[in-house]
C-alpha cells in the first residue's frame, strides 16, 4: 500500500506541476522556449549546471555550502534577535550625548550659514566672475613678471656677493703683504 500511496502522491505532484506550467506558459514563445521539456526538466538542468559550476569553482561551492547560514543571518527574524534591547539603545544614546549635542550645534550653524549663501549679492556672482576675469589675467601676468624680477634680483645679488668676496680676499692679501713689508722695515737696524 505504501507504494500505491507514493505513486498517488507523485501523480498529484505531476498534475500540479503541469497545471503550473499551463498557467505560467501563456504564450507560444514560452512553450517553444522549453523545447519540449517541462519546467521540472528545465529546473533539473539548471540544478545540474549549478552543480557543475560548484565543482569547477571552489569559492562558489563554499558559498553554496553556506547559503543556509547566510539566509538565517539575512532573515528579519535574526535581525530582531540580534538587535539591542531598549535599555542598551538608551545607554548608547546617553554615552554619545556630547557627540549628538555637538552635531546638533553644527547643524544649527549650517542652517544659520545657509541664509548667507542664499543672499542677493551671491546671485550676481556670474556677472562679477566675468568682470574679474581680466583681473585674474593681469594677476597672472604680474606674477610671471614678479618671478622674472625675483630671479634677476637673485642673479644680481649673487654677482654682488661674488664681487664683495673677491674684493675682501684682495684686501686681505694686500693687508698681509703690507704687514710683511712693515715688519721687514722694522727689523732692519739703522747704520
Amino acid at each position: 500500500m505504501a507504494v500505491r500511496e507514493k505513486g498517488a502522491v507523485v501523480d498529484v505532484l505531476d498534475k500540479r506541476i503541469s497545471d503550473l506550467e499551463r498557467r505560467i506558459l501563456t504564450s507560444e514563445e514560452d512553450v517553444l522556449g522549453l523545447k519540449g521539456s517541462s519546467c521540472l526538466g528545465t529546473l533539473n538542468n539548471v540544478q545540474k549546471n549549478l552543480d557543475k559550476i560548484g565543482t569547477k569553482y571552489k569559492r562558489i561551492a563554499a558559498v553554496w555550502k553556506n547559503v543556509k547560514e547566510l539566509e538565517t543571518f539575512l532573515s528579519p527574524e535574526f535581525m530582531e534577535k540580534a538587535s539591542l534591547s531598549d535599555d542598551a539603545k538608551a545607554d548608547i544614546i546617553v554615552a554619545g550625548e556630547s557627540q549628538l549635542r555637538s552635531c546638533a550645534e553644527q547643524l544649527r550653524q549650517v542652517e544659520d550659514l545657509k541664509k548667507v549663501v542664499t543672499t542677493e549679492p551671491l546671485k550676481d556672482l556670474p556677472t562679477w566672475s566675468a568682470k574679474l576675469q581680466p583681473l585674474v589675467e593681469i594677476h597672472i601676468q604680474q606674477k610671471e613678471e614678479f618671478s622674472a624680477g625675483s630671479e634677476r634680483l637673485h642673479n644680481l645679488l649673487s654677482a654682488y656677493n661674488n664681487i664683495i668676496n673677491l674684493l675682501s680676499k684682495q684686501f686681505v692679501e694686500w693687508d698681509v703683504l703690507l704687514t710683511q713689508i712693515e715688519q721687514a722695515m722694522e727689523v732692519k737696524p739703522a747704520d
